[in-house]
């Protein structure tokens, strides 16, 4: 939508979404910074006159892609960022940079302070809100009651419903997106990269405390893929997650996250060439989620996979990226945990953390596996497996590099898009939470 459009008569909902788009994607790509975001999305939000729609507007291109994707970026995407924040998100040539890349000024005023519409405080919660209250326990979902399940099901619910639950798919889709384009050279944020583990932990911790706003006795529970392997486990049960996708478009028919029964899925992206894992994407409008279980993959991870990666002795080295821990003496505990490379000895089908996404398939299979809520539990284990790794190897440094580099963090570098939180502040996960 553009500035200069004409101004008279009343403002409808299209027209505030709209604008609120281009506001975005003016953000992402370096035009506003988070702070001129926040009041002009207030003013677009509030909006009820096309004069209005307009003003919030004001001064900006008609189209965002009339100015360079990197102009201005490093300076103006707002204090803690790194150096090197330009060359975060997903480019303009991607086909889901307009939707998707607008995803870094998520924390806005659109939701009022109990929760909904605009003018609210944002969906996504500090470590300090956190801290606050009774510390969550972790769960296997096998250990779960009935009652517990329930109330874990109806909090995510909620929090969908809210639109939360959506922002955080966004987020995901946007850097991990970026992080794929940057793959071979270039800053990586939470994929391919030392941030891989820190990143997901505070992703985890943003869900489970709106999962906690709505329902303070729910936690996340995990999914211990070493040994609950079946696909007629009660993780895929009709009062869960529910089952694999149907033949064919591989929709998902059964339990609270079928389309049928309500969940529908509002943003998402398909790769576009080979490999798949190239950061190019463009948009997936089916309003299904979806599941092919082992299509891609027959067999999930064993535990003799997961001991052999937990005995490594160093986080992280250099390249900090696929290759890291790929030669002897495999020098990678973060690589050979996300799943981008392995022991000679290990089949060549992704690893541990990789190999969950493969065997589930469906939405879980690309970047917005996070549509599909066993994204979650999936990688709240993977969490709980760098909490392992850091009690069998206390005397050693549980993130590197301490120093950032032109391409990843370091140990104090601000979490994209949050500015909030760093390695250093998640290393302790008893902080925030505990495991059982």
């Amino acid at each position: 939508m553009a500035a200069s459009d004409g101004v008279a008569g009343a403002a409808g909902e299209a027209e505030r979404e709209q604008a609120v788009a281009a506001l975005r994607t003016h953000f992402a790509q370096g035009h506003l910074t988070r702070a001129e975001l926040d009041t002009r999305l207030e003013t677009a939000l509030t909006a009820t006159t096309r004069a209005e729609v307009a003003h919030a507007l004001r001064g900006l291109p008609a189209r965002p892609e009339d100015v360079p994707a990197d102009e201005g970026r490093a300076d103006r995407r707002g204090e803690g960022a790194m150096p090197h924040a330009k060359a975060f998100g997903i480019g303009a040539a991607t086909a889901t940079a307009g939707a998707a890349g607008a995803l870094f000024g998520l924390r806005v005023a659109e939701r009022k302070e109990a929760g909904e519409g605009p003018g609210a405080r944002p969906a996504v919660t500090s470590s300090a809100r956190a801290e606050r209250r009774d510390k969550p326990v972790r769960k296997n979902h096998l250990a779960l009651t009935k009652e517990e399940k329930r109330r874990f099901v109806q909090a995510l619910l909620e929090v969908k419903r809210k639109g939360i639950y959506d922002e955080l798919v966004q987020i995901h889709i946007a850097i991990n997106g970026g992080d794929f384009l940057a793959k071979e050279g270039g800053a990586r944020v939470a994929h391919i990269s030392p941030g891989f583990l820190p990143w997901h932990r505070q992703y985890l911790l943003e869900l489970e405390n709106a999962l906690r706003e709505v329902d303070d006795s729910v936690a996340l529970p995990y999914w211990d893929w070493t040994y609950d392997q079946s696909p007629d486990s009660p993780l895929w049960s009709p009062d869960f997650m529910g089952g694999n996708g149907r033949p064919g478009d591989r929709m998902v028919m059964d339990g609270p996250f079928a389309h049928a029964n309500g969940w529908v899925i509002r943003t998402s992206a398909l790769p576009v060439g080979q490999p798949a894992l190239n950061g190019h994407y463009t948009v997936d409008d089916r309003p299904y989620l979806t599941r092919d279980i082992g299509a891609k993959t027959d067999r999930l991870p064993t535990a003799k996979e997961l001991a052999d990666t937990l005995a490594l002795p160093v986080y992280d080295c250099p390249p900090y990226n696929h290759e890291s821990g790929s030669e002897p003496p495999y020098r990678s505990f973060r690589n050979h945990l996300e799943g981008y490379t392995r022991f000679p000895w290990e089949p060549d089908t992704g690893k541990l953390h990789s190999r969950g996404h493969r065997w589930t398939g469906g939405h879980m299979g690309y970047i917005a596996s996070p549509n599909d809520p066993v994204f979650f539990l999936h990688h709240c284990f993977v969490d709980k497996c760098w909490a392992m790794w850091q009690e069998r190897h206390p005397d050693v440094p549980h993130y590197l590099p301490e120093s950032e580099t032109e391409e990843v963090g370091g140990l104090h570098t601000s979490l994209l898009p949050w500015h909030t939180m760093s390695a250093a502040d998640l290393i302790d996960h008893t902080r925030y939470y505990t495991y059982e």
